[in-house]
């Protein structure tokens, strides 16, 4: 009697543990194609349009690796370069730049609250 309670018990425990357990499995097909659905939501990022801007530099403003330079052009349009080893396809070329010199950089061209910033690839 003692061996049959033993056993209804182990049983009913295996019941138990085994009705908790969720039986749905995802496969990689499905999860792929959940993140398919969320990163088609995403706006496509569009692709940096690189300009050459050479100008006299207006104002200097150091940064933690780096620094950001208003340079005037020839045409009165002002450029907010911003220049850092970690941005420069060769960080060799690194150097900082003086009030009042005439510089020419390449890098991406970007525009936040009606401010033309340029993050230098290039020092030419």
């Amino acid at each position: 009697m003692n061996t049959q309670i033993q056993n209804l018990a182990m049983i009913s425990a295996v019941l138990a543990f085994a009705g908790c357990h969720s039986n749905k499995t995802t496969t990689k097909t499905e999860r792929k194609s959940e993140t398919e659905n969320v990163l088609s939501e995403i706006p496509a990022r569009k692709k940096a349009e690189t300009i050459v801007v050479e100008g006299t530099v207006k104002s200097i403003f150091n940064g933690k690796d780096g620094f950001t330079a208003n340079i005037q052009t020839k045409d009165n349009k002002v450029y907010m370069v911003t220049v850092s080893r970690a941005n420069l396809s060769d960080p060799k070329q690194y150097r900082s730049f003086n009030t009042n010199e005439v510089v020419k950089v390449n890098g991406d061209y970007w525009k936040m609250n009606d401010e033309d910033h340029v993050t230098v690839r290039t020092i030419l």
